[in-house]
């Protein structure tokens, strides 16, 4: 009997912990989320802007200065597929994993896990303009876009995916 109630005692206190964590980290709005948590997301971060939903795109979009942010949905409320930032009109910013500045930008937009998790990501190829990287969480697409650096981060396991339409859309002709 006493080493049930030790158990129970050590449960309960581990399941205790486990929810005060959660409910103290600050949420990050990330692909294969539901589209409300990304909309209510935004909306706390000072660096993005306002999101609308654009029906012509599948997505919610904005632009607050330089900086355009968009989120692909499977439908007006379903859940995110891929999320995107472009910066526009600054040269010293560059999606790599090696320019500071991309890196801090996407710590003050995300958080640090994120940041560090592109930030040593590991090159996996290029196709196009696209080049593609696998971090430990999720997987990256940057492009160098006219007049800016774009970044997308789209889940993990869909990185063949998104790197074999990239390869058919270079000998076809894909809606973009």
């Amino acid at each position: 009997m006493l080493k049930s109630c030790k158990f129970n005692y050590l449960f309960n206190v581990t399941l205790s912990a486990i929810a005060i964590v959660l409910a103290v980290t600050p949420a990050n709005a990330l692909p294969e989320q539901n589209i409300s948590t990304v909309v209510k997301w935004a909306k706390t971060r000072p660096q993005l802007p306002t999101l609308r939903y654009n029906s012509e795109a599948h997505g919610y979009e904005g632009t607050k200065g330089k900086l355009y942010f968009y989120a692909d949905v499977t439908s007006e409320n379903g859940t995110v597929t891929k999320e995107g930032i472009t910066v526009s009109g600054d040269s010293s910013l560059k999606f790599t994993t090696k320019n500071a500045k991309a890196v801090k930008l996407l710590q003050n937009i995300y958080n640090a896990n994120i940041a560090n998790d592109f930030q040593k990501s590991r090159y996996v190829t290029k196709v196009g303009r696209d080049q593609f990287y696998r971090g430990q969480k999720f997987a990256y697409i940057a492009t160098e876009v006219q007049g800016g650096s774009s970044l997308q981060i789209i889940p993990l396991n869909k990185l063949q995916g998104f790197i074999d339409n990239a390869k058919y859309c270079q000998t076809n002709q894909c809606d973009i």
